[in-house]
């Protein structure tokens, strides 16, 4: 009701949050450092999710200890509480004058619940995160506060922090070494820093500090165990795990796409046997500062971790062969049965969903296909492949603007969908047996019915999982100027662009990224059709800012992150290819002798960012572009001109001297020395006979030189066009190489013909000899 009471606004009703709450707050304003815009949406979406997980006790559970573990560097008081309590209800009011009766006293149950658990966490847990990754209570109290208690706190303990430290040294040792090594092999000089080099490691050899990975490894030869492949695979991904032990929701899902990999590695994985060894390289990275309460944060930590794991991998290994068994046994009848009931029931469940799925029929059905190819590949793929590939198609749902809370009924209708189908697989186990259930041996199953409760729930596991992926890519990637793409509005730009860091502005218009995976606002706008608001992010990513001496210009960041940005300007929105060229032009607003500076950044027009490329992209896309008005704009004209006089003059007038000198001595022997009464004198005939031999080596075996070699290079690269039922050479297609050949053919030509003419005559005679060299005039001989 208050968002329909604030036009269905977002962004205005998670600002309007903001701000009441910055007002009962006071104390706390200083610790949001966040731009208020990004922080305005993250508040709409809090009060919006756990007005929807309300329903669900479990779900909100687990929501709201998200949220207190995100909340643990900030002080929760009751009184703080209850002021955000008045601050909502207050904002209820205001907003929406004929409230139903018991509104207000659900969100302030709620609200307090959820304040409640934030002190719960924080109380019981905040101690041993601010002992894993250093989380400080005390930041997010008020300065005065913080003033007074300065002298009585702890300082604050960093062990993870301390660990990567260590990991870091133990690299810098490894490049140090080597880079000694190769002095040392280099002679002369470079023998003395060897020396010194390994003198330097004899002093520190009892100092020498490991990475955690090998401190792990020496552990384990030092308690007599192999270290088995699941625990390289752990590793490497330790640092998340302990990054998201903040985050129960995060921690599962990165559980389970790691668990994946996990059952790849070993049949049986026995997590109790890493316990020790993480607390044995712990204690041999942090001597110093290692107590009893280290010991029982890192015990909670792997507790917690190696829970979700087990979980996780006694789920995927029960569901994968079941998993393969469904989609070898889904015929086509049935597929086609289920892209077409998905969007059917799901269009009936959700009626908003109907204005955002507006493609054809075609495009629905591959849709639907991928939702069965991403369970498949779940299942089957590496981890990192199957992330990168969520993490693009999240990306994309981004610049769609696909509202997230859609995603929890389209799961649903999958599942509901597909479990008729499952049901109609034949089934050769009559058996009624009780056998436990193998996704968590928790419960027991009839033996005839295991078949199809695994199908489906290994089913729901995996697209619920695909699900949570994209959903964490959505929020993580809906920032305020995305969402301002997919509003085509400029004001909603600039606003989310007022609290930028200069040095980071460009940047946030040019590339967002989640994960390994990058969408870029600025290419998504010109392809979405948000050319008001790309007009305007070109314009600010070109525009010269200042802070104090520093000078902050975005056109190295553009050609960076958008290498194809006027290519992609030219096909998209053609009316702003001359905005995008205004931008790379700087014009003094001060003049002198009625003359203005002008300063023409012409970097990136004509040096491509790629070194392998001879030109220009950007130049080459306005070239091929020909349109006489943009050819002409002032920066392209002075380019182009300086490309000509400085480097294409001179190579162009040496490469056609060549043909012009060919030409002139061609037009001397055709009309000149071929005359009738020349060629009655042997010392024309001489003549002409040279004339003849500098034509066919300076221009016809030149012109057929360079044809062999672009043909032997066009089909060496496999660089073909099909044209006349043949592949041809593509440089073919070109006009000046079509002539070019054609010259060669007809200059080929007449010197077969004139040797032909030549091979009637008397060998050995003068006539046959000149025959050879003048064939119109042997009859007449």
């Amino acid at each position: 009701m208050v968002l329909a009471a604030l036009g269905n606004d977002r962004e205005a009703l998670g600002d309007a949050i903001y701000g009441l709450k910055i007002h009962a707050l006071v104390a706390i304003k200083e610790n949001f450092t966040t731009p208020r815009a990004v922080v305005s949406l993250r508040f709409f979406n809090c009060f919006r999710l756990l007005l929807e997980k309300a329903e669900d006790p479990n779900e909100l559970k687990i929501y709201v200890e998200t949220l207190a573990f995100k909340h643990l560097n900030n002080e929760i008081t009751e009184q703080r509480v209850e002021a955000v309590q008045d601050a909502f209800n207050e904002l209820m009011v205001q907003n929406v004058p004929n409230l139903p009766p018991g509104t207000a006293a659900a969100w302030r149950k709620l609200l307090s619940y959820t304040g409640s658990c934030y002190r719960y966490v924080g109380d019981t847990y905040g101690e041993r995160l601010r002992v894993i990754k250093a989380w400080d209570p005390w930041v997010g109290a008020s300065q005065l506060f913080a003033s007074q208690v300065s002298d009585f706190r702890e300082p604050v303990q960093e062990d993870w922090a301390a660990v990567q430290k260590s990991a870091t040294d133990d690299r810098n040792k490894d490049e140090t070494k080597t880079n000694a090594g190769d002095n040392a092999n280099a002679g002369g000089g470079d023998n003395v820093n060897a020396d010194e080099a390994k003198e330097d490691d004899t002093a520190d050899a009892g100092a020498e500090t490991f990475s955690f990975g090998r401190m792990c490894a020496f552990s384990n030869e030092v308690m007599g165990q192999k270290t088995e492949g699941w625990m390289l695979e752990l590793l490497e991904v330790f640092h998340i795990l302990v990054d998201m032990i903040s985050s129960p929701v995060h921690l599962q899902e990165e559980c389970d796409l790691l668990a994946i990999n996990l059952i790849t590695k070993s049949n049986s994985i026995d997590f109790d046997k890493f316990k020790p060894v993480m607390l044995a390289a712990l204690r041999s990275l942090l001597p110093k500062q290692w107590s009893t309460l280290h010991e029982t944060s890192w015990e909670w930590l792997w507790t917690t971790v190696a829970r979700n794991l087990n979980e996780s991998t006694m789920k995927v290994r029960a569901f994968k062969p079941y998993n393969i068994r469904m989609f070898s046994s889904l015929q086509e009848e049935q597929l086609d049965r289920f892209r077409k009931d998905i969007f059917t029931e799901f269009f009936a469940r959700s009626q908003a969903s109907q204005d955002l799925f507006k493609q054809s029929q075609t495009r629905l059905r591959y849709i639907a296909d991928r939702v069965l190819q991403s369970s498949s590949d779940m299942f089957q793929k590496n981890k990192d492949e199957t992330l990168d590939d969520l993490s693009a198609l999240g990306l994309r749902h981004v610049g769609y603007g696909i509202p997230i809370e859609l995603f929890g009924p389209f799961v649903e209708v999958c599942v509901q969908v597909m479990h008729p189908l499952i049901q109609e697989f034949p089934n050769d186990v009559e058996s009624t047996k009780l056998i436990w259930c193998p996704k968590d041996r928790a419960h027991q199953i009839p033996e005839n019915e295991m078949p199809e409760h695994m199908m489906i729930e290994g089913f729901r596991w995996s697209i619920g999982l695909t699900a949570r992926v994209l959903v964490r890519t959505i929020m993580d990637g809906s920032t305020a100027v995305m969402q301002a793409v997919h509003f085509d509005d400029s004001k909603r730009l600039r606003r989310a662009l007022m609290d930028a860091p200069r040095v980071e502005r460009c940047v946030w218009q040019l590339a967002v990224q989640v994960g390994s995976q990058s969408i870029s606002p600025l290419f998504w706008a010109l392809r979405s059709g948000a050319h008001d608001t790309a007009k305007t992010m070109i314009e600010d990513v070109l525009t010269i800012r200042a802070d104090r001496d520093n000078y902050y210009f975005g056109a190295d960041e553009l050609f960076k992150y958008q290498p194809n940005i006027a290519d992609n300007v030219l096909r998209e929105a053609p009316f702003l290819a001359e905005t995008l060229l205004d931008g790379l032009i700087w014009r003094s607003h001060k003049s002198k002798d009625n003359l203005r500076p002008v300063i023409y950044y012409l970097k990136h027009l004509l040096q491509d960012m790629d070194e392998t490329k001879m030109l220009s992209r950007a130049l080459i896309s306005y070239i091929r572009f020909d349109h006489p008005q943009t050819i002409m704009h002032p920066i392209l004209a002075f380019s182009l001109d300086m490309l000509w006089d400085k480097l294409a003059l001179r190579y162009f007038i040496m490469d056609r001297i060549l043909t012009i000198f060919n030409c002139f001595i061609f037009i001397i022997a055709e009309c000149i020395l071929n005359h009738p009464d020349l060629l009655e004198d042997a010392t024309f005939s001489k003549v002409l006979a040279a004339a003849r031999i500098l034509v066919y080596t300076v221009g016809f075996l030149r012109l057929l030189y360079w044809h062999v070699s672009q043909t032997f290079i066009a089909y060496r690269s496999k660089a073909l066009v099909k044209g006349c039922g043949l592949w041809l050479p593509q440089y073919l297609t070109r006009g000046a190489a079509k002539i070019s050949l054609l010259l060669c053919l007809t200059m080929l030509a007449m010197m077969t013909a004139r040797n032909l003419r030549g091979m009637a005559i008397v060998p050995g005679s003068r006539t046959a000899w000149m025959s050879g060299l003048d064939g119109d005039k042997v009859g007449e001989r």
